[in-house]
């Protein structure tokens, strides 16, 4: 069993099908095969039922896909550190940012990061929080800026600030000072983990009259500013002039702003420096 052999099967257990595999590693159908069957031999085991439609991983096989998962990401981890020694500025930083961060925080930190390190790339996507936790544990991310605490077990998670979640209403408009239950609201979809907080701080206060659900903050304040509908979201998410801020409920709600990685990986120099960054500019 080797590294190539693991990553050729990690392959064919996501496309269970071995022309699709083929294709996607490069190789020919004949040769894939005498790797998965060179690999089962050095297990004394089979990994894959042959089934009419192509393979399907046995008991042993996904037993062996979540062992390989790790082994390839420590390698891949390793080969990053051997790396980052020869080019100590230069690489990419991948950074998941909930909406309203990216907006609001993301242009100055990163501005401010490339200028201490102009050597550097930085990948900067705007991701709901559930995806930003998903994407540091599987890897594809080095660092996330979401909420604490993290949803995920086994994720670090430094809290950075805290913001309280208000009723914004348009200046001048119909629902500036109506009763909150009276407003009709525009709010972000289920998926997004602040529409769950709204959600969470109003039950058993005001059932919320909502009449349009839109997954970008812009998008909302701009209904908001047409005088419309009003809406829920967190103080530091309201920008511009023309808009007022009440408190939705008392005690106010309060979500916690976090930093967020994933501890089993490899921190890279560039993860460690934009780490600290944030510290310095965002921490309490």
């Amino acid at each position: 069993m080797d590294l190539n052999q693991l990553r050729l099967f990690l392959v064919l257990a996501e496309t269970e099908n071995l022309g699709r595999a083929a294709t996607a590693s490069g190789l020919a159908p004949a040769t894939l095969s005498h790797h998965l069957a060179a690999l089962e031999r050095s297990l004394g085991t089979t990994l894959f039922d042959r089934v009419s439609r192509g393979l399907r991983l046995t008991e042993t096989g996904r037993l062996l896909r979540g062992f390989a998962i790790r082994i390839t990401n420590e390698a891949e981890s390793a080969r990053a550190a051997i790396a980052e020694q020869e080019r100590a500025e230069n690489g990419m930083l991948r950074l998941g940012v909930i909406h309203s961060f990216h907006a609001n925080l993301m242009p100055g930190l990163v501005a401010e990061f490339l200028s201490a390190h102009p050597g550097l790339r930085v990948e900067a996507r705007e991701m709901i929080a559930r995806d930003i936790e998903a994407g540091l544990l599987e890897g594809e991310l080095d660092l996330g800026l979401a909420f604490a605490p993290a949803g995920s077990p086994g994720l670090g998670c430094a809290r950075l600030f805290d913001e309280a979640l208000v009723l914004v209403t348009a200046q001048g408009s119909p629902w500036a000072g109506a009763p909150p239950e009276s407003i009709p609201l525009a709010l972000l979809p289920q998926r997004f983990a602040t529409r769950r907080m709204i959600d969470t701080a109003l039950e058993g206060r005001w059932t919320p009259r909502v009449v349009a659900e839109v997954d970008a903050i812009g998008s909302i304040l701009a209904l908001v500013r047409s005088g419309a509908v009003g809406t829920v979201l967190s103080s530091r998410s309201v920008v511009g002039d023309g808009l007022d801020q009440r408190p939705i409920a008392d005690p106010q709600p309060i979500r916690s702003a976090a930093l967020l990685w994933c501890p089993t990986r490899y921190q890279s120099a560039a993860a460690r420096a934009f780490s600290a960054l944030v510290r310095a500019r965002l921490a309490e």
